[in-house]
């Protein structure tokens, strides 16, 4: 299907959104399951999967739908996609370093997306060609060009079951990070890390092994706020990217080789099946 109205699709977003934000601060997590290896689900998490779902196809029920807690819904090359609390771990411990990521997707690139801070009170948007935005004023990535200047944002230790191939990539990152740049960051959230870039907060960000649902939102706020989104050889990160590499444009040249230690794992990009 086509591109729906962007202007549209994000006044529907954002409605959504508002309504999951108080949602999150209204309820306690009252209920804490294992989905997987050291990979964790509330009831807060289904709810505003539940909640968000329902009014998106309210609004446009051609539109497809992919969360993180339910699965894929409807059309596979336009959907919405939605990480209802992306920082599950640090939100069930009562931390207030989570996210709620809302994208839309057209031909496996983002071009819209939302990520609310609920207990930071900050919002972040995009629409593609619109620039970025936190609570209503435009951003920009950081200018920042040198690795000694630069604060670093480094994904999480691995889950499941290539958790010790993302163990491996994250350990000789952080070895060649850690004394090299000013600093290294893990947030436990992949939304809040692409977001701080947007804004200048942190110079780049580095992810291993996250899904369209922790990236999207994420990569079109940082792509439309000035920052290369790139996959782990460099091309142009997609959908299809199990590696994430954001970082304003002067670092570029200073990260990309670092990213060679990916080849030959399962983040290394795959050739396209046919």
């Amino acid at each position: 299907m086509p591109i729906p109205d962007l202007d549209h699709a994000l006044s529907a977003a954002t409605r959504a959104v508002d309504l999951a934000v108080q949602h999150v601060l209204n309820h306690q997590p009252t209920h804490v399951a294992t989905k997987g290896d050291r990979d964790l689900v509330t009831n807060i998490d289904l709810a505003v999967e539940h909640l968000i779902r329902g009014l998106l196809h309210d609004w446009d029920p051609t539109v497809g739908f992919l969360g993180e807690e339910h699965g894929a819904f409807g059309d596979e090359n336009t959907y919405w996609v939605l990480d209802p609390i992306d920082g599950t771990i640090t939100f069930a411990h009562g931390g207030p370093l989570c996210a709620i990521a809302l994208g839309l997707v057209h031909d496996h690139q983002p071009v819209l997306g939302i990520t609310a801070l609920p207990f930071l009170r900050h919002r972040y948007w995009a629409v593609t060609g619109e620039g970025a935005y936190r609570d209503g004023d435009l951003i920009t990535v950081s200018t920042t060009g040198t690795l000694d200047e630069a604060l670093i944002g480094l994904c999480d230790y691995g889950s499941g079951p290539d958790a010790a191939t993302r163990d491996r990539l994250c350990t000789d990152l952080d070895r060649r990070l850690t004394g090299r740049a000013q600093g290294v960051r893990r947030l436990g959230s992949t939304a809040l890390d692409l977001v701080w870039l947007a804004e200048g907060t942190l110079d780049a960000a580095i992810l291993f092994g996250n899904r369209t649902w922790d990236n999207a939102s994420g990569a079109i706020i940082a792509r439309e706020a000035g920052a290369l989104v790139l996959d782990a050889d460099g091309s142009p990160h997609t959908t299809r990217s199990r590696c994430t590499l954001a970082t304003t444009p002067a670092l570029a040249d200073t990260l990309l080789p670092m990213m060679d230690i990916a080849r030959d794992t399962p983040y290394w990009p795959q050739p396209a099946t046919p």
